[in-house]
């Protein structure tokens, strides 16, 4: 198979889905209540058992690695601190700010990102784990800019938001999932659990189907309307400034940091994702200019297919995956 096509077959399916979740809404064969439904499902039942399954059939030894878990929450950092520096120079608005940095930050990597890492490595690994550290720091981040730069300055509550990220069900399957690894218990294996085996696996494989979906069904093109420049740059930042340089840098930085092909495809998968729809939901919630966030989420959904179609042609082009 040519690296083109093989990078398609990738990505496409992906989209195709998000693209089915959009149209299925305008048919009004998805409402709001079931993209609620759905996202419900996903967030705290499917994806935290998905997790728990891949963090517990894996060695820890095997996934776990350092290097990749500092640098993808270096880059992650400092994509925070530099976009945000410019944005108080050139973004007049303190609500636009706000939403203009989350959107250059903050990817959907725990759906979109998984997905793609299971459809070309087959298992996700180190990605996996990855999750327990940049979803905490991109609530955190998104806690910070928000609330400071919001139509009406908010007291960071930083306990809270601790609080409420010891209890993100997708942390808790991710620690649930690691005495199994430590201890190397059979639990996807042994005969005697099969039936409890065969019960996640059934329920982890509808996880990217709805969650994909939902996605999908909470794009609006309708709210495609001012502020096109501000939210072109920051999805130019999200999907392709950052993602080349960090993916970048790291491959120079392989010998030294030990980084494999599949590490360096999974940081390149971390920082090329489209923004997360939450970056959408947070900025309203917490007065911030909602129409900026909702259209970086949808360019940036948009504009992914090329950037990470490219990007993994590029990898298979290069060797660095099989």
């Amino acid at each position: 198979m040519s690296p083109f096509l093989f990078s398609l077959n990738c990505v496409l399916p992906i989209f195709l889905i998000i693209v089915l979740g959009w149209a299925l809404r305008q048919w009004k064969i998805i409402t709001k209540p079931v993209v609620e439904a759905f996202n419900t499902i996903a967030f705290n039942v499917t994806l935290p058992l998905l997790l728990f399954r891949d963090i517990s059939v894996a060695r820890l030894q095997d996934i776990f690695s350092p290097a990749i878990i500092l640098y993808a929450i270096a880059g992650t950092l400092l994509t925070f601190g530099i976009t945000w520096f410019f944005a108080e120079r050139f973004i007049k608005s303190r609500a636009t700010i706000g939403s203009f940095v989350q959107g250059s930050y903050r990817g959907n990597y725990a759906i979109i990102g998984l997905f793609l890492i299971v459809s070309i490595l087959g298992h996700t690994g180190k990605g996996a784990l990855i999750t327990a550290f940049a979803v905490p720091l991109y609530n955190i981040l998104a806690v910070i800019i928000l609330s400071i730069r919001s139509k009406n300055p908010q007291k960071i509550k930083l306990r809270k938001t601790l609080r409420n990220i010891i209890k993100n069900p997708l942390i808790i399957g991710i620690l649930a999932g690691l005495p199994f690894s430590i201890f190397e218990i059979p639990l996807f294996s042994h005969p005697q659990t099969g039936y409890i085996a065969s019960t996640i696996d059934y329920l982890v494989n509808i996880t990217n189907p709805i969650a994909l979906l939902a996605i999908g069904a909470s794009i609006s093109v309708a709210k495609l309307k001012s502020g096109l420049p501000k939210a072109l740059t920051a999805t130019m930042i999200k999907i392709a400034a950052s993602p080349a340089v960090f993916t970048g840098i790291a491959y120079w930085l392989r010998e030294p940091l030990g980084f494999s092909g599949e590490d360096l495809l999974i940081l390149f998968i971390m920082f090329g994702v489209p923004t997360a729809v939450a970056s959408f939901i947070m900025a309203s919630k917490m007065n911030n200019d909602e129409d900026l966030a909702a259209n970086i989420v949808l360019l940036s959904s948009l504009l992914s297919i090329f950037t990470l179609t490219f990007g993994i042609y590029l990898f298979k082009s290069a060797g660095l995956i099989l």
